[in-house]
């Protein structure tokens, strides 16, 4: 069997590689830069654990398989975690007054023969047909916002239920459920889980490049593990057409800050809070991470998450600017606020898809690539490191095995 190429040792190319081991094959992973795990990091400081990216992974069977395979334990979220607040007014579990909320299922109901969302239909023109204007703007748009960082005015409905028409070179498998459900995470954080991939594999013997390049235009077989714009620049020169669809896809901003606080300074238990847009916050939502899982202290911990769609030029600014920024929003949140053990801003420009109704138009027509190459990646409307997990065993399984 011909060797294959993983082109970028992100949690996407780590993954791929995993897979492609374990169903037999030899493999090499190439790396531009000098590091494996992409946006994930973990950093630990003497008051608690920071991560740059996610701070957990949501769990199905085939994430539970893996991390047994390689090692790596899994924490379920901490009871507190089962709380999650969207801030109307104040933190609420339910930011629906009692008529929006009995609108819901008489929205359903009349509904019922088009529940599906409709070709390029938005999350907020489908949320006010189907669950009404309050639910939408303060549960729907939020809760979807914040996971995708996008504008609800633009995200596609289709594509974030699932329903898109994609490609047949695009499919995927969808995630089967696990026995602990929601979200996990190693006990270490997620720079854990990263290196129990690269240790797999270089157990394994598969040869990790770093601060390499890889031929562009050759004709062994290449599974492409990149963000949708460094794919598009892989594949100008063997593949025009499809580098060309993949620079069209917008790709957000975002910026997070940790703070660190004192155990007795006010803090809300919890997964976390959402912001709606017309509440008077800059930030889109805050995590309380010593909430979440065990063993992200001592300090209490907070991780802010600012930008995307609706204020990307926000990673432009200082750290002293987006501290103070932090701080205001930290105050109008509890009503007052102190200053911080420490603070940690991790930028990413350019970093998300936005998963748009842009992006359901583009993959429609991204064409197929050469026979002897593969895409994964989180713009290929999947988004989240376990759907990220499913499109590589699905390209395992189902392109790797023409290639000989």
């Amino acid at each position: 069997m011909k060797p294959i190429t993983v082109v970028g040792a992100g949690f996407s190319g780590l993954v791929t590689a995993y897979l492609l081991t374990k169903a037999g094959r030899e493999v090499r992973v190439v790396e531009k830069k000098s590091r494996a795990g992409g946006l994930i990091r973990t950093i630990r400081t003497e008051h608690g654990l920071v991560e740059t990216a996610a701070n957990g992974i949501l769990n199905s069977a085939r994430v539970e398989a893996m991390c047994a395979d390689i090692g790596v334990p899994l924490l379920q979220t901490k009871r507190d975690a089962r709380k999650r607040f969207i801030f109307r007014g104040k933190p609420r579990q339910l930011p629906l007054n009692p008529l929006e909320a009995l609108r819901i299922p008489f929205g359903v109901t009349a509904n019922a023969m088009r529940l599906r969302p409709q070709p390029c239909e938005t999350i907020s023109e489908w949320g006010r047909r189907v669950v009404g204007k309050g639910a939408t703007d303060y549960l729907l748009a939020p809760a979807l916002g914040g996971i995708y960082a996008g504008d609800p005015e633009r995200l596609s409905a289709s594509l974030i239920f699932g329903s898109a028409k994609l490609p047949a070179h695009l499919q995927t498998y969808r995630p089967a459920k696990a026995k602990a459900r929601g979200t996990v995470a190693p006990p270490q954080g997620m720079q854990q889980l990263i290196d129990g991939l690269r240790n797999c594999l270089e157990t394994r013997g598969v040869e990790i490049a770093f601060e390499s390049e890889v031929e562009t235009n050759s004709s062994d077989p290449t599974i492409i593990c990149l963000s949708a714009s460094a794919a598009s620049e892989y594949l100008r020169e063997s593949a025009g057409e499809v580098a060309a669809q993949l620079a069209r896809v917008e790709m957000l901003s975002l910026l997070t800050v940790t703070c660190f606080f004192d155990q007795e300074v006010t803090q809300l238990k919890g997964f976390g809070c959402l912001f709606p847009r017309d509440q008077g916050f800059r930030s889109r939502g805050v995590l309380f991470n010593d909430s979440i899982f065990e063993g992200r202290g001592p300090a209490h911990a907070e991780t802010w998450i600012f930008g995307g769609a609706l204020d990307g030029d926000i990673v432009n600014l200082s750290d002293d600017q987006i501290r103070e920024t932090l701080l205001a929003d930290r105050e109008r949140f509890y009503g007052r606020t102190r200053a911080p053990l420490a603070t940690h801003v991790t930028r990413w420009p350019h970093a998300l898809p936005h998963y748009s109704v842009d992006l359901e138009r583009t993959l429609s027509q991204v064409p197929a690539p050469p026979a002897n190459l593969a895409l994964v990646g989180n713009y290929l409307g999947r988004i989240g490191l376990a759907k990220i997990l499913e499109r590589a065993a699905y390209v395992g399984e189902n392109v790797v095995k023409g290639w000989g």
